[in-house]
């Protein structure tokens, strides 16, 4: 990721106020443009998430063309599988709090965690089968789908020859592996701490708790059916109603799924306090798999998230209860030995 000397930038902040980005990141990254990266830089608060434009946003764009938007915002991840190339470049930013920033979360280089998102892409996709499993009783076999889940990936490790195999946003960190379709994935995924939003529109309630386990059973990327107690399975059904009539999609569809990346990840937010925030959070540590569901397109409208995944390709187990296995493949010791920051984390 390149932002060039005198790139014209614009920082799109929502209110710290909202509990969810700091002002003084704000502050820290408008100073960084300016003072290290020589870059032109305008700011613009734009509010929550929506499913209609910010007008203050959109305002902006009108008045100047820019070069890059930074987004400090979760609106920034709404429209993160759209194609849009004509624009400014987006950069999401995932590093919320000026702590996060600091630590490895935020201090690890980019190019290390493009570098172990490629080999893990990689080692997917040369993939014949594919089982999912975790302590709890997920178990999910498929094969990757080269059409969706393969990358061409340019130098900010972002794809370029399709919204559907990946983000057209660059993300900083690099924290998730690339989608996989789910078409051809068939088991049961047991959901344990409830429903969540994937941050692509907005509905409320967006996420929908659970006192006990519910399984959703899967047949070639359709949701068969919800088996758990009836208060709760109920509860999970009339959710995918509702969001799908809402919106008009299809609701008994699993997308895609993908993969946390980073070690680093703050595990701070608990599900039963907040479980929008752990959700949107904690999907790019190992310790969790996220799935797409509802709507037949990326991200689809509800999150999955499974926890400590053992990801098995070709039985070899690439993740184990939620760790990447680097030193069981090859392929991840030139990655290790270029980025040493990456051997830290492991």
């Amino acid at each position: 990721m390149t932002i060039a000397p005198g790139a014209s930038v614009l920082v799109a902040y929502e209110d710290a106020a909202l509990g969810w980005y700091d002002a003084e990141l704000k502050d820290q990254v408008i100073a960084y443009c300016r003072e290290i990266l020589s870059a032109e830089v305008e700011s613009v608060e734009v509010g929550l998430p929506a499913n209609t434009p910010s007008v203050p946003l959109e305002e902006k764009l009108r008045e100047k063309r820019f070069d890059w938007i930074i987004f400090l915002a979760r609106l920034g991840d709404q429209g993160r599988f759209d194609e849009d190339r004509d624009g400014p470049r987006k950069l999401m930013v995932y590093t919320r709090r000026l702590a996060h920033l600091a630590s490895t979360f935020g201090t690890v280089p980019q190019s290390a965690m493009i570098a172990l998102k490629k080999a893990v892409d990689g080692l997917i996709n040369q993939a014949t089968t594919i089982k999912i499993t975790c302590p709890y009783g997920t178990k999910l076999i498929g094969k990757p789908n080269p059409k969706v889940s393969q990358t061409d990936e340019s130098k900010d490790g972002q794809t370029r020859d399709g919204a559907s195999k990946d983000v057209t946003v660059v993300r900083f960190p690099s924290a998730v592996s690339t989608p996989v379709s789910a078409k051809t994935f068939s088991g049961q995924v047991v959901l344990r701490q409830g429903l969540t939003s994937t941050g692509s529109k907005v509905y409320e309630p967006p996420n929908l708790p659970i006192a006990s386990e519910v399984v959703a059973h899967v047949t070639c990327g359709r949701i068969e059916r919800f088996d758990g107690a009836e208060e709760d399975a109920q509860a999970v059904r009339a959710h995918y109603e509702r969001v799908a009539d809402l919106f008009g999609i299809e609701p008994m569809f699993v997308d895609s799924w993908h993969q946390g990346l980073h070690p680093g990840t703050d595990t701070s937010p608990m599900p039963e306090e907040d479980l929008c925030l752990w959700g949107e959070t904690l999907f790019t540590s190992p310790q969790y798999l996220h799935f797409h569901t509802c709507g037949e397109y990326p991200p689809g409208e509800i999150c999955w998230m499974v926890e400590s995944p053992t990801v098995a390709l070709d039985g070899r187990n690439l993740y184990e209860n939620g760790r990447i296995q680097v030193e069981a493949f090859e392929v991840f010791k030139p990655c290790l030995d270029q980025h040493p920051e990456l051997r830290a984390l492991f």
